[in-house]
């Protein structure tokens, strides 16, 4: 039947217009219509949506006269209750669950930046480092640190915790200033309290470790483990415009070589590779200068130029 026909016949039906053999089209329909709409939801169920439908909607009703429906249509201003409410209903659900929504934030090798944001906190990244800030900062300040290190000096917001996921584990804190060290290339990550107090936790569910001022974290990646030891700086060495190396191998000084100066080196000799080094660099020197410093205390000679230096005995 087309819909201008439907529309006449429901209209006559309302006021009272209609044959007896049209009432009985029109009650045929609305019993069938009934039918469909038991089966879809269960007694609880229609219950349950109601009562959400009700939390919704009834700080918007506005009462301006009493009037009566037909059974038919009162079934049918439920029906179409339900569809808007489970419409409504997924909505809300997809907005819970959609995936965060980030900005990346950058710095190239021998580039640090410091990131102001709207809420007063300050982002300080070192060299190299990738940063994702969520675009919806209104429940929580959420970011991941991907690559790098960053010093995170955080405005108190009871409403909105800040968290930084670094890899596995995720830092929790209401205001406070510490570093977070996790570079992709090395298989420690460091977690270290300048002020103020936060929360490290496992993404896996293992227990939470507080750090207060003067506290690090240590997490080793590879074995899963973790040990707390003393941070006595205010700001790290890298803020004060050094780079420490305190008993690394020769993959990690390599990461952190080439993110402060943009040196690759390399070691062919087995010897060179598994040595420890420890030394200091400034990071305002000339990429040069820096690796003939490094050679020179290790008691290495130096080949290659440009971007790439091998170290050998």
């Amino acid at each position: 039947m087309e819909a201008g026909k439907v529309k006449q016949l429901l209209q006559r039906y309302l006021s009272g217009q209609v044959s007896r053999k049209e009432t009985e089209v029109v009650d045929e329909w609305y019993q069938s219509f009934n039918d469909a709409a038991g089966a879809d939801l269960s007694e609880q169920e229609a219950q349950q949506v109601r009562a959400e439908i009700w939390q919704q909607v009834s700080s918007q009703i506005a009462v301006t006269k009493t009037f009566y429906l037909p059974a038919w249509a009162r079934i049918a201003a439920t029906v179409l209750l339900l569809a808007g409410a489970a419409l409504v209903s997924y909505l809300l659900i997809s907005q819970r669950n959609s995936p965060v929504q980030y900005t990346e934030v950058r710095t190239a090798d021998g580039e640090r930046k410091t990131l102001h944001m709207e809420d007063g906190t300050v982002l300080t990244l070192n060299a190299g480092t990738t940063l994702l800030v969520a675009k919806d900062l209104s429940e929580e300040r959420r970011l991941q640190l991907v690559d790098g290190e960053v010093f995170f000096n955080v405005q108190g917001d009871t409403r909105r915790p800040f968290i930084v996921e670094s890899g596995p584990l995720v830092t929790t804190v209401l205001g406070t200033a510490f570093n977070v060290a996790a570079y992709a290339g090395i298989h420690t990550l460091r977690i270290a309290v300048a002020s103020g107090k936060v929360s490290v936790t496992g993404k896996t569910g293992a227990a939470a470790d507080v750090l207060e001022k003067g506290r690090a974290l240590v997490y080793d990646r590879r074995q899963d483990t973790r040990r707390l030891e003393p941070f006595g700086e205010g700001q790290p060495a890298w803020m004060q415009g050094r780079l420490v190396l305190n008993d690394v191998s020769f993959d990690e000084m390599a990461v952190l070589v080439k993110k402060n100066f943009g040196i690759t080196l390399l070691a062919r000799q087995e010897q060179v590779r598994e040595s420890r080094y420890t030394t200091e660099l400034q990071t305002d020197m000339t990429p040069a200068a820096a690796v003939e410093v490094l050679a020179a205390i290790h008691h290495l000679k130096i080949s290659g130029s440009g971007n790439q230096v091998t170290l050998y005995q």
